[in-house]
């Protein structure tokens, strides 16, 4: 910074010496402050010297201009060159200084972020350590909680135990008097049942008798109606009378057990007993001796009556 001070103060007091200027008048015999400058010339042709007075007011204008001009270029290349220099020179000097600052700042930081990250590390070994008393003293807590709820469950067992057995006292109690209860109960249904059946037996004992005396009368009328029956119906034709439709009926030709065979009762007058009856071929007639004494077939269909008959 001192030297870029010192650089302008330089170019200040070149830009001072070139402002500077001498004002020249032109030369009067009268005037006092124009002075005149005698030269001597020589001349090739006359060999003499001859004197020539000269007004230097323009010589001086000129050579006031031709040296303001000469310094303002000289000097302007070297300003311009020595100005480049300190503005490179401060642009270097200056990346140094920002270097410099920022390289301690770095450094700053470094530490401060070291002391950040040791304080950090120290803050997680302290919070391991809590968290590590936080779990025992929570383990701890676990097992006198697990402690106590077991506790409090045996407890809960018994107390619902000893009310499981003073209610299953008052239901048996309660079952007791129900049953005291529903056995009188029992024991007035059974003497009235008692009493109800006695009156019922002695009922169905008089209707059993009149049901069996009617049941022997009545079987004495069937059996003397089969008796007629079987006395009248040796065959078709004994119902000749009485059956007008062909069919199978029940006829009794050995006057003991009835025989279903199949009568004629359209044919000639009707009352045809039918002892063999073809119609379609489903029965087979290939039989031997014993089952044409006893019979075969189906009356409704084909049949052989039977040869005992």
């Amino acid at each position: 910074m001192n030297a870029f001070r010192k650089l302008i103060s330089f170019i200040f007091q070149i830009y001072l010496l070139t402002s500077f200027r001498v004002d020249g008048k032109p030369c009067s015999n009268s005037s006092s402050e124009c002075q005149q400058v005698r030269m001597p010339l020589v001349s090739n042709k006359l060999n003499a010297p001859l004197v020539a007075e000269l007004d230097i007011t323009s010589m001086n204008k000129q050579l006031k201009t031709y040296i303001r001009d000469d310094i303002e270029s000289t000097f302007s290349k070297n300003i311009h060159r020595m100005v480049k220099n300190k503005q490179d020179d401060l642009k270097v000097s200056m990346l140094q200084d920002y270097s410099s600052k920022l390289n301690t700042t770095k450094t700053e930081y470094d530490k401060k972020i070291s002391n950040i990250v040791q304080n950090l590390k120290i803050k997680q070994e302290e919070l391991q350590l809590e968290i590590y008393d936080v779990n025992k003293n929570l383990s701890e807590s676990e097992s006198i909680f697990n402690s106590e709820i077991i506790d409090l469950l045996s407890w809960f067992q018994q107390r619902q135990e000893t009310l499981k057995l003073a209610m299953l006292s008052d239901y048996l109690s309660n079952l007791q008097q129900s049953q005291d209860d529903n056995k009188q109960t029992i024991n007035d249904l059974a003497s009235d049942l008692n009493s109800q059946f006695d009156n019922l037996s002695q009922k169905f004992k008089e209707e059993l008798t009149k049901s069996t005396t009617y049941l022997q009368t009545q079987g004495n009328t069937f059996e003397d109606w089969k008796t007629n029956l079987m006395d009248t119906l040796h065959d078709c034709s004994d119902m000749n009378d009485t059956v007008h439709k062909s069919g199978v009926y029940t006829i009794f030709p050995d006057h003991k057990n009835g025989i279903r065979a199949y009568c004629d009762m359209s044919s000639c007058g009707g009352g045809w007993t039918v002892i063999q009856r073809r119609i379609d071929g489903t029965t087979s007639f290939d039989r031997n001796w014993v089952e044409y004494r006893e019979g075969f077939g189906d009356p409704q269909k084909e049949y052989w009556l039977g040869n005992k008959f």
